[in-house]
C-alpha cells in the first residue's frame, strides 16, 4: 500500500532496540520502505540516546542526517541528568533543523517529565519555538499525558507531539483532555496499540490539524500506520493532513 499523497513521518528511530526484532534498521534499508510507502520525510531520535547515552546517540543521528539530509529530520535526545547536559546537546546540535526538534523519554530517562530538570529545557524550548517530541504513556507516572496540560499553558510558544497519545484507550482519552484545553498540543498516533474508531474520534474532538502520523520505524512496520489513516472513515482532506500537512506546518517547511 502505497500512500496517494508523500508522507511526513514525525516518529522513527535510528538503531536496534532490544524490546523488537532487528529488521530493516539500517538507514538505507529504511530509505527503501520509505521509498515503497512514499514517506517523503522521516523525523528520528536515536535509541542510543533515548535510553543510555544522549550525546553517542545524538552524534549517531548527525551522520544519518549528513548522509540522507532530504529523507531524514533529526530529534535533539536529551536527559535532565547529569545537570547542564540537556542544553549543551541542543546548543552542541543545533544545526539539526530550525525550529529545533527536541525528543524527551521520561520513562527511559526515569525522570517526571515535569520535574525541576526539566525546566532548562522546558524554557530552552519555548524561547525557540521548539517541537517537543514527548513520549507517554497513561500507566507511567513519569509520562502521563495529563503531566503535559500545565507544561503548554507554561510554554504556549512551544509546539509539544504527545507521543503515542498515552498508548492504551485510556491514554488516548487523557491525551484528547490535553489537546481539547492547550492549542499548542498535538496527538502522535504512533504505536502497537490499534484502537478501532480512534482516529475518527481524534478527528471529530480535536480536529485533523492537530494529529499527526508516526511509524516508530524501524520498531514497527510502516505500513500499518499507513493504513490506519487510510482506511479510517474520515474526509480526504483530514487524511492529508495527518500524513502530511500538519507535521511539515510544524517542521515549517513546504
Amino acid at each position: 500500500m502505497k500512500s496517494p499523497v508523500p508522507i511526513a513521518d514525525c516518529h522513527g528511530h535510528i538503531g536496534v532496540h532490544p524490546d523488537f526484532p532487528s529488521y530493516k534498521v539500517e538507514p538505507a534499508e529504511m530509505v527503501q520502505t520509505m521509498e515503497l510507502l512514499n514517506i517523503e520525510i522521516l523525523a528520528v531520535t536515536s535509541t542510543r540516546a533515548c535510553y543510555t547515552d544522549c550525546p553517542r546517540g545524538n552524534a549517531e543521528v548527525s551522520e544519518v542526517l549528513k548522509r540522507y539530509p532530504k529523507q531524514f529530520r533529526g530529534y535533539v535526545t536529551v536527559n535532565p541528568q547529569p545537570q547542564g547536559e540537556a542544553l549543551r546537546e541542543l546548543e552542541h546540535w543545533a544545526h539539526f533543523h530550525r525550529p529545533p526538534l527536541i525528543k524527551l523519554h521520561p520513562y527511559l530517562h526515569r525522570y517526571p517529565v515535569n520535574g525541576g530538570g526539566y525546566r532548562p529545557v522546558w524554557d530552552y524550548a519555548n524561547q525557540t519555538e521548539a517541537v517537543v517530541l514527548v513520549h507517554t504513556w497513561d500507566s507511567d507516572p513519569a509520562c502521563s499525558p495529563l503531566l503535559l496540560l500545565t507544561i503548554a499553558r507554561d510554554y504556549p510558544r512551544t509546539s509539544i507531539i504527545m507521543g503515542h497519545s498515552g498508548g492504551t484507550w485510556n491514554g488516548y482519552m487523557q491525551a484528547l483532555e490535553v489537546g481539547r484545553q492547550t492549542p499548542n498540543t498535538y496527538l502522535d498516533i504512533t504505536g502497537s496499540q490499534s484502537h478501532r474508531t480512534i482516529l475518527e474520534l481524534l478527528v471529530k474532538s480535536v480536529g485533523a490539524d492537530r494529529i499527526l502520523l508516526g511509524s516508530d520505524m524501524p520498531y514497527l512496520e510502516a505500513a500499518v500506520s499507513l493504513g490506519r489513516v487510510l482506511t479510517a472513515q474520515i474526509p480526504d482532506g483530514a487524511k492529508e493532513a495527518i500524513l502530511r500537512n500538519n507535521f511539515m506546518r510544524l517542521l515549517r517547511e513546504g
